[in-house]
């Protein structure tokens, strides 16, 4: 089984006793900074899942993908930072909590499990547009049933690599060298989102799609770039982290342990930002999207505010 002091894939460099003081403080700035985007997260995605599921408007089969992606991305504000604040606190020494190993590998098993079905999510949307532009007619045909059973295989694939992940780091199994294997697999993904994005955008160039009507056309078209957009960002902020794991070993040798915890942190922050520029890029994009937002945050004023008036009338009476 994998042990926390020895085994440096399962734990953050210490700072120096040196450095302790200013590590403290610099450790409360990182702490407050990944609650931040925890909050941001989590009410962000939630607004859209909730104007996906309730509005007509803009509810279509493939936005059954995005409606999973920010449940993938709740998940990640709601359990993945919060493990990630406490590992990170642990190693700043803002507080002194023993972690068995088994509580730690867990913790690892959660971040897996998110970021796997995210980064899987991006890739069947990119897969899904992809089979869009190519082939608009064939798929104007797929039946919402096919879409459903394409997300359940995402999730039961995302518990089966979770499982092999937390086996894997629980009985010790290549050691250090897992986490490049983790990595190589992450950057695979990406290469196959980029590739697909690569192949939409000859598509487009190269085909005026006759058999589409030409609002039908466009409105593929601007989903497409949409999601486009999305992805492009997604790689943005993915890219430094897994860089960052291939290149940690020999960076630690060039740079001192406050700096690498540094650059870690910056590569995090990141890493996290993903789970809720994508909300954020919807309200940009999406005209219907929008609407709905500012439909529901509307609602909710208008609600909050009678609350109040009938709270103040029987105050009165």
């Amino acid at each position: 089984m994998a042990t926390v002091n020895n085994n440096t894939s399962l734990t953050l460099p210490k700072p120096t006793e040196a450095a302790k003081d200013s590590n403290s403080k610099e450790g409360y700035y990182w702490c407050s900074l990944f609650i931040t985007e925890a909050v941001v997260i989590i009410v962000l995605n939630i607004l859209t899942i909730i104007v996906f599921v309730k509005k007509r408007g803009v509810r279509k089969r493939s936005t059954y993908l995005l409606i999973n992606l920010s449940v993938t991305d709740t998940g990640v504000g709601a359990l993945v930072l919060p493990t990630s604040i406490f590992r990170r606190g642990n190693t700043y020494g803002l507080w002194n909590v023993h972690m068995p190993p088994k509580w730690l590998i867990s913790t690892y098993g959660i971040d897996t499990f998110f970021f796997g079905c995210s980064l899987v999510f991006l890739v069947s949307i990119s897969i899904e547009r992809l089979h869009a532009m190519k082939h608009p007619m064939r798929h104007r045909l797929i039946s919402s049933s096919s879409y459903k059973k394409w997300i359940l295989g995402v999730w039961a694939a995302s518990v089966i690599y979770t499982s092999i992940t937390v086996s894997f780091l629980y009985f010790d199994i290549f050691g250090q060298q897992f986490w490049y294997i983790v990595a190589g697999c992450v950057l695979v993904s990406l290469l196959i989102l980029s590739s697909c994005y690569m192949a939409i955008f000859v598509t487009v160039q190269r085909s005026k799609q006759p058999e589409l009507t030409t609002r039908h056309a466009r409105t593929e078209r601007k989903l497409t770039m949409t999601l486009f957009i999305v992805t492009l960002v997604s790689l943005s902020v993915w890219l430094p982290y897994v860089l960052f794991t291939f290149l940690e070993f020999k960076l630690s040798r060039s740079f001192s342990v406050e700096a690498l915890l540094r650059l870690r942190s910056v590569c995090e922050t990141l890493f996290f930002a993903n789970s809720f520029v994508n909300p954020i890029l919807y309200t940009i994009r999406m005209p219907e999207f929008r609407k709905a937002i500012s439909s529901l945050i509307s609602t909710w004023f208008l609600c909050r505010s009678r609350i109040c008036q009938r709270t103040e009338g029987n105050r009165t009476l």
